[in-house]
């Protein structure tokens, strides 16, 4: 599929939007609400041009030539594609910003580099941006959002919907020097819904891993030891995973037959967004998806995620052409790869490539001082991404501290809620609070345990159980003979 810029007699563009396309918006968008930035339902958080006068940065409300004529570009593509591929579904190319302006989806992207350690591994974002934003489902769950905010925005309202939680994700991560991508796909109703109801708790696993630890006899190191067998440690290692795998799809059939859901007639059609990751860079060894929505990372051929349309990052945007029909399993991520990967802009530059490029400019430059020689013109290249028309996007201490929104968060899983709070929120120190339960419906109270830190009594740990009414903290360790457990 050949890309066609159209001539400036078949579609004048201005400030992002055909006029033909303002006047059908006018027609069909409902009055737009005064106020500020922040509400909370996506159709309403369009600005009046006065207002994204004094809230917004210029980039927000216009669009400069290079990303006119890349809208031009994206909007000749998406009719291309729609005339050759019929039968597939529109791609999220221009989506409608806070402003009401239609923007290229790859310039929402915009690299951000922190100081901070927490965000410097891809664990750190993932758990950041899964803890400080709320999700807005996607209305209808089968269709792609029309609108996409910056995510300097997003940070404001805490709230955002997956591609708007992968867009600042992405951001993060390319910042980190990681080579990731937004994902664009279909995924099952929970992933997409953020329902852990069926999952085990985390911290809960954590807590039966560790009393299982502390239960098992240690070793007598003055018996006399076995003769040393002679195995391959690498046999071992693989049969501990067949093990651990076959143990793990076990526990998931007995759970899905004890707790089988009604089948969902949506299913291969819920529209959700992730975030990939290549290898490659940062010493990652092997691809893997991110959910953006738990900060959870997957396998590429995790049966969670259903299909794939498209992927982007700051530089391109490129659409599936491999088959989905068994999910992603057997999907290859070689998106130079023109018979599998479509790309919008060809010859545009890509990570890869801009390694080479200085590679080789550092060459040519200590060749030219060996040999004296005249350095050779660079020849000009495609049309290149223009740059990110976000604003910086501001992450401070105090929202890495109390990251989530209404500084606490409460999580529901299998016979179990997990309550969080910000540090300092509770005047009795309570950072987290872990229910569990009896019954599926979450009911009948089995155990509560808490965890505090910041007191006066140096307590750390209280548990209390509701079916023998006992009751046990374990306090901080500060000076000898202090109270370290308590029972009663």
């Amino acid at each position: 599929m050949e890309t066609v810029l159209e001539s400036d007699s078949e579609e004048q563009v201005r400030g992002g939007e055909t006029r033909e396309e303002e006047e059908e918006e006018e027609e069909e968008e409902p009055k737009k609400l005064e106020g500020t930035l922040h509400v909370s339902a996506p159709q309403e958080l369009l600005l009046k041009v006065d207002q994204a006068d004094g809230l917004c940065p210029e980039s927000y409300r216009i669009n400069f030539p290079d990303e006119s004529r890349l809208l031009a570009i994206g909007d000749n593509f998406q009719r291309q594609y729609s005339h050759l591929y019929p039968d597939r579904k529109p791609l999220l190319l221009c989506p409608v910003n806070e402003c009401g302006v239609k923007k290229f989806v790859s310039m929402t992207l915009r690299p951000t580099p922190t100081v901070f350690p927490e965000l410097l591994t891809w664990g750190g974002c993932a758990s950041f941006v899964a803890n400080f934003l709320s999700l807005d489902p996607l209305e209808p769950p089968e269709g792609l959002p029309r609108y996409l905010f910056s995510s300097s925005s997003v940070l404001q309202s805490q709230r955002a919907t997956c591609f708007e939680c992968a867009t600042l994700l992405c951001s993060l991560l390319l910042g980190a020097h990681y080579d990731v991508y937004c994902v664009s796909g279909y995924a099952v109703k929970e992933m997409c819904l953020l329902d852990q109801s069926l999952q085990e708790c985390p911290l809960l696993d954590t807590e039966v891993k560790s009393v299982i630890s502390e239960q098992e006899p240690q070793e007598n190191k003055y018996t006399v030891k076995p003769l040393r067998e002679l195995k391959s440690n690498f046999v071992t290692q693989q049969e501990k995973k067949k093990q651990d795998a076959e143990a793990a799809r076990f526990q998931k059939h007995k759970l899905q037959e004890s707790e089988q859901r009604p089948a969902d007639p949506l299913r291969g059609l819920r529209v959700h967004c992730w975030v990939l990751v290549l290898s490659g860079s940062r010493s990652v060894q092997e691809n893997f998806f991110i959910d953006p929505l738990t900060g959870n990372s997957y396998t590429t051929d995790n049966d969670n995620f259903l299909g794939i349309e498209s992927v982007w990052n700051n530089l391109n945007y490129y659409v599936n052409m491999q088959d989905c029909r068994n999910g992603c399993a057997d999907m290859v991520y070689d998106l130079e790869d023109l018979k599998i990967w479509e790309p919008v802009l060809f010859g545009a530059t890509y990570k890869k490539q801009l390694i080479l490029d200085v590679l080789k400019k550092k060459e040519s430059k200590l060749m030219s001082k060996i040999t004296n020689d005249v350095e050779e013109e660079e020849q000009p290249r495609a049309f290149e991404m223009p740059r990110s028309w976000v604003s910086d996007i501001p992450i401070s201490k105090q929202d890495l501290e109390t990251c989530w929104p209404g500084t606490q968060k409460v999580t529901q899983y299998r016979k179990a809620k997990l309550e969080k709070f910000a540090p300092d929120l509770m005047s009795d120190g309570l950072i987290t609070r872990l229910t569990t339960y009896k019954d599926l419906n979450c009911t009948d109270v089995v155990m509560v345990k808490e965890w505090y830190q910041h007191r006066n009594d140096h307590l750390e740990e209280r548990e209390v159980n509701e079916v023998d009414s006992f009751i046990t903290e374990s306090f901080k360790r500060v000076q000898r003979f202090h109270l370290l457990c308590k029972s009663s």
